[in-house]
């Protein structure tokens, strides 16, 4: 594994010191929080909180159509593609971006090993626990492994390491945030809940492993 250390070229410097920046994280953190807990009121509501029901959809029952499709095929749908899609392309475009500018290759080296894990432990995962169920492995089933719900946690938690030097700890609070949307999101889709916490677990493990390297390898520089 390779180190992360930032160069020296001002990270600390104006954008930590901005108060808009700032605010924009905390905006996100709160508009994270507030659909989750709108998304598990919603599961608790209709008896659902634990996850694993037939159907990936919320059921219609009393709610107007406009909001049944905002809900269920824009924001579910749209914010469970992103934990697995979006956010690790983002990752990749972000560590690209920091290997260029600090001219080293330690960030998206460190980036791909850690979406390397990812894919690694999506597949023996979903593999392992899908012969054990007796349920069609690496396929959508609500008692294995998510994996927005993994790819999620290594993302933020990998973005906001990357920059910490720019921002500090707010990151890790926004990391946390969409994590927990995310997760709330793949209940709504009907994961179970502890599959969902499992996804979780394994995204801090990857996160373990890479930033542990990382460290270790600052050390011995």
């Amino acid at each position: 594994m390779v180190s992360t250390g930032m160069a020296n070229d001002g990270g600390s410097g104006p954008l930590a010191q901005r108060n808009w920046v700032r605010g924009v994280i905390v905006v996100g953190i709160a508009l994270c929080s507030a659909l989750s807990a709108a998304l598990l009121l919603q599961l608790g509501r209709i008896g659902a909180i634990s996850g694993g029901r037939p159907a990936r959809r919320l059921y219609p029952g009393d709610e107007p159509v406009w909001l049944h499709v905002l809900i269920n095929h824009v924001t579910v749908n749209g914010i469970s593609r992103s934990g697995d899609t979006l956010a690790p392309l983002l990752l990749l475009a972000l560590a690209t971006w920091l290997s260029v500018r600090w001219r080293r290759w330690a960030p998206l080296v460190s980036v791909l090993a850690a979406l390397a894990l990812v894919v690694a432990v999506l597949f023996t995962g979903k593999g392992f626990l899908g012969r054990v169920l007796g349920e069609s492995a690496l396929t959508w089933s609500p008692s294995v492994v998510s994996g927005p719900a993994t790819a999620v946690v290594v993302a933020g938690g990998m973005a906001a390491w990357l920059l910490r030097g720019y921002f500090g700890r707010a990151l890790w609070g926004l990391a946390a945030a969409v994590a927990l949307v995310i997760g709330a999101s793949q209940l709504y889709l009907g994961h179970r809940i502890d599959a969902v916490f499992l996804s979780w677990l394994a995204g801090l493990a990857i996160l373990g492993v890479v930033l542990g390297g990382c460290r270790r390898r600052c050390a011995r520089a």
